[in-house]
């Protein structure tokens, strides 16, 4: 669960992520719907987080926790939000210990079916409210909200088939990943720009890489375009100096001494940002790039 610990340490509120000191209790249950409505709804892609004994001040996170014997089964809040909110919400309530505490974590998912709304008035909650999380704000969804939902239906997913970045192309400056990219939407989409970005694990930017083509080096001026209904399976070519070995620390033989975590973040046409990351990733350089490597070990 090294995303959670990361949301902790590092996380600010925003349209995926939210903190509560304390859980939902039943007076509180119109916030509870609110709230799982309004992160469900949010622009962003991925999964969402409500993380329950964090208590988020503008000095600081204070890191509360929450009593593990008053801990509300997931199935009590499951029932709430599956009858008052229609499509239905997938996700899941549970224990996470940090540091000897323990945290509630709401992981919300499989969000490609907005937009979710209120299906009988409940309390001050009327019948066919939108919510929708912007910033680390609920706010009521206008008609320019509506618009984005039925225009994403579906969604563009990408998937990193191999742990390991191959510097090999040296003759194009380039290094390759193989990636799978699934657009389930009823629109193309065409990435206009992108790169991959190497961090350690403090999540400090190690290198970046900016994408060059699929399959191909084409430069600066690529374009990737995937029909509605498609999948895409290809190597996607990166850029690659020959001072980046010695930054991710590659030895003589062409492998990187330390695991690292990718990142590779897409722009498209629309200027909506597509993400996919790999925990402990590695690199294998050959070639021009391998060679300089062994060069500069020979001369010390």
């Amino acid at each position: 669960m090294d995303k959670i610990n990361e949301l902790v340490e590092y996380g600010y509120e925003c349209e995926y992520l939210d903190f509560k000191e304390k859980q939902y209790a039943k007076d509180k249950t119109t916030d509870l719907i609110a709230d799982i409505m309004a992160m469900a709804n949010s622009r962003y892609d991925g999964e969402k987080f409500i993380i329950v004994g964090v208590k988020d001040r503008p000095e600081g996170k204070e890191i509360k926790g929450i009593n593990p014997e008053e801990f509300i089964d997931s199935s009590n809040y499951k029932q709430v939000i599956l009858s008052n909110i229609e499509p239905e919400i997938q996700f899941d309530y549970f224990k996470f210990d940090y540091r000897g505490l323990v945290l509630g974590v709401f992981w919300i998912y499989s969000t490609d079916n907005k937009q979710y709304m209120l299906k009988k008035k409940y309390d001050r909650l009327n019948e066919g409210l939108c919510l929708i999380r912007k910033g680390s704000m609920n706010a009521l969804a206008k008609r320019s909200d509506f618009d984005y939902m039925y225009l994403n239906k579906g969604q563009f997913e990408i998937r990193f088939l191999e742990q390991d970045l191959h510097a090999v192309h040296d003759a194009d400056g380039c290094a390759s990943i193989e990636i799978a990219f699934s657009n389930t939407t009823d629109l193309p989409i065409t990435i206009i720009a992108g790169e991959l970005l190497i961090r350690d694990k403090q999540g400090a930017k190690l290198t970046n890489h900016p994408v060059f083509g699929l399959n191909e080096y084409v430069g600066a001026d690529f374009k990737l375009t995937f029909q509605p209904k498609s999948e895409v399976v290809g190597h996607l070519f990166v850029g690659f100096t020959s001072s980046q070995p010695f930054i991710l620390k590659i030895d003589e033989f062409g492998l990187c001494d330390e695991k690292n975590d990718f990142e590779l973040q897409l722009l498209d046409a629309r200027l909506k940002q597509h993400t996919a990351t790999i925990r402990e990733g590695g690199v294998f350089a050959d070639g021009d790039f391998l060679w300089k490597v062994k060069e500069q070990r020979d001369s010390t």
